[in-house]
């Protein structure tokens, strides 16, 4: 059966909440935070074996190490995720308060599909991370 979506979590507790109370068709692997070597051959195999149009989407939090593990998503497997949940709004709206890390300077300057999030985690001001777990699940948006 094809899925509907493919949406990588690397949180646990969101992980659970999401199989639990969400049903959309999608595929859905916890990548136990940094995914391990064996997380990423098996997406690889998964996104290779899928056709292209089926959406990939990553859900992680909203500070340095979810940006970190989103570009490393994008630069490991065969193609890139989609950001789920992770924007600047819900950040402003959940997120706690932070110190800007000019350490995501190079993803900010790349061609990630969260680099305008790391501009504002790494240069802007009322900067706030947002655990992912602070959120609720919600269907992916697969427009």
């Amino acid at each position: 059966m094809r899925p509907t979506a493919v949406l990588t979590i690397e949180n646990y507790a969101s992980f659970n909440r999401q199989v639990r109370e969400i049903e959309d068709g999608s595929l859905v692997v916890y990548t136990g935070g940094f995914p391990a070597v064996g997380v990423i051959e098996l997406l690889t195999k998964v996104l290779t074996a899928l056709p292209a149009d089926v959406p990939f989407l990553h859900w992680g939090d909203v500070d340095a190490g979810g940006v970190r593990i989103f570009r490393y998503l994008e630069e490991n497997l065969p193609r890139g995720p989609r950001p789920h949940l992770m924007t600047k709004d819900l950040a402003e709206q959940s997120g706690q308060p932070a110190d800007a890390d000019s350490g995501l300077a190079s993803i900010a300057r790349s061609d990630s599909a969260v680099r305008e999030l790391a501009e504002w985690l790494a240069y802007g001001s009322n900067v706030r991370h947002l655990e992912q777990e602070a959120l609720d699940p919600a269907p992916l948006c697969l427009s």
